[in-house]
């Protein structure tokens, strides 16, 4: 499944796995976490890509490359090296961010775009806090506000490898280079979501404590006939905690396009 791939320079390690309607999947903050089922999961009916960001897993993160822009180059140069075509474009929290950006300058190989709870956007006044300060908070706290059931998302890191501890934290030394400042958004991407021309849809997790359904309403009133649902019993890893679901509803979603 995994495998290393070249683009723009940058030596990038993806997920490829099944066959189907291509999703281009792109991973939260906490990592792809290729091992959780919900990959297994998608799999069964799309061949999905999944690439580890810049500075997570296996990925180099090039010392020129530091925006969120930059990386939304990066993938649709991705799209079209590996040729996909009529495409779901698909993102959670960081990804989802990600997705939206990539989603504003350019739908040529994608027939959908899936948002599951994406950071990425300012909607409140300037003293209002939108999306959690997760670098500010105990991982209790996190683990709390991130998971109706935190301890489906717990893990024993006294079990890891030196390597997968080393992994862990370089992913989250490079999630603060993308989203330190402006907080885990992009001031000007509000003001460009009308441009997103295929079909939106937007999960979230109805015991989400980092962003709220509130936040996910904001998000489908700035893109043209966007839909969006809940998910019981998940946070704001709707994909990690509710597997079954999850995919059942990109199933459903993707069968419309």
């Amino acid at each position: 499944m995994s495998r290393h791939i070249s683009v723009a320079g940058v030596d990038l390690e993806i997920e490829d796995k099944g066959q189907g309607r291509p999703i281009l999947f792109l991973h939260p903050g906490e990592g792809l976490q290729p091992n959780r089922p919900w990959l297994d999961k998608l799999a069964e009916n799309h061949r999905v890509v999944a690439p580890h960001h810049p500075g997570f897993g296996g990925s180099a993160l090039p010392d020129w490359i530091g925006s969120v822009d930059d990386l939304a180059y990066l993938y649709l140069d991705l799209a079209g090296k590996l040729n996909l075509q009529n495409a779901v474009l698909a993102g959670n929290c960081f990804g989802g961010w990600l997705a939206a950006e990539m989603a504003v300058r350019n739908t040529t190989r994608f027939a959908g775009l899936l948002l599951a709870a994406p950071l990425g956007i300012k909607v409140g006044g300037v003293l209002d806090r939108d999306i959690t300060d997760m670098h500010a908070i105990s991982r209790a706290e996190f683990m709390r506000l991130a998971w109706a059931e935190p301890a489906k998302g717990e893990i024993d890191t006294t079990k890891l490898a030196d390597t997968e501890l080393a992994s862990i934290a370089r992913g989250r030394e490079a999630l603060a280079v993308f989203g330190w400042k402006p907080y885990m958004h992009n001031p000007r991407l509000k003001r460009w979501l009308h441009r997103i021309d295929i079909p939106t849809h937007l999960i979230w997790g109805e015991q989400d404590g980092i962003v709220s359904t509130a936040y996910g309403e904001a998000w489908k009133a700035e893109i043209p006939a966007a839909t969006m649902e809940t998910v019981p019993n998940a946070g704001h890893f709707p994909h990690w905690e509710q597997p079954d679901g999850f995919t059942a509803r990109v199933q459903t979603f993707a069968g419309r396009l």
